[in-house]
């Protein structure tokens, strides 16, 4: 049996598969939340055509099955994790696509800026989310947060196979002023925020950050 991680870090580094966190996700409506917050953020409040994109803690892109790829044709796209294997089953959702894709850390990211804007969809909760902001900010002149928003009382739900490791390693959810805070002292600032709600009373927490 393999060992379980002792860290969130180990958990999506290798031992999450990327097939049982999609099916969480499509089961509680969490991945058609954030792809319609996505869909919203390019079609009102777009960056420059042909601006360059970061998608940080992409995953294996499974907003895409709701949101149309081609949409990000007008850019020049950038997809990283932390898991090769997930970018593996990004490159074949995308396939088609001019993207580029890379291994990296988003606490510490190796990648040259500067980014127009840089996308962190429901990663800075499983990371240290601090020194995340800060790299982002590095190398990002807007960036389009989404974490997620629990209620006080959150209804017990299995989860499903290596997911499970998230009973044990639990991500520690995010206090919007104090995110907001972090971004402040990088020089950036709120400019909107956005919602989805989806299932057991959680709230999908978009927060769009702008330099200066």
């Amino acid at each position: 049996m393999k060992p379980l991680p002792g860290s969130l870090r180990e958990a999506w580094a290798g031992h999450i598969s990327a097939e049982d966190y999609e099916r969480h996700m499509a089961a509680v409506g969490q991945a058609e939340a954030n792809a319609s917050l996505l869909e919203e953020l390019f079609r009102d409040h777009a960056p420059p055509a042909g601006g360059r994109i970061l998608f940080a803690g992409a995953g294996a892109g499974q907003c895409f099955d709701y949101f149309a790829p081609a949409v990000i044709a007008a850019y020049r796209a950038t997809f990283t994790d932390i898991n090769p294997a997930y970018l593996d089953r990004l490159a074949e959702r995308l396939s088609g696509c001019d993207i580029s894709i890379a291994v990296d850390d988003i606490e510490d990211s190796r990648l040259k800026g500067p980014f127009d804007l840089a996308i962190a969809i429901l990663v800075l909760e499983h990371v240290d989310w601090r020194r995340a902001v800060a790299s982002l900010a590095r190398r990002a002149g807007r960036v389009f947060a989404v974490i997620q928003r629990n209620p006080a009382v959150l209804p017990p739900r299995p989860l499903p196979g290596t997911l499970g490791v998230l009973h044990e390693v639990r991500m520690a959810l995010l206090d919007p002023a104090e995110l907001t805070a972090a971004f402040a002292r990088e020089g950036f600032r709120l400019t909107r925020t956005g919602g989805r709600d989806v299932l057991d009373g959680k709230t999908m927490l978009a927060l769009d950050f702008s330099r200066g």
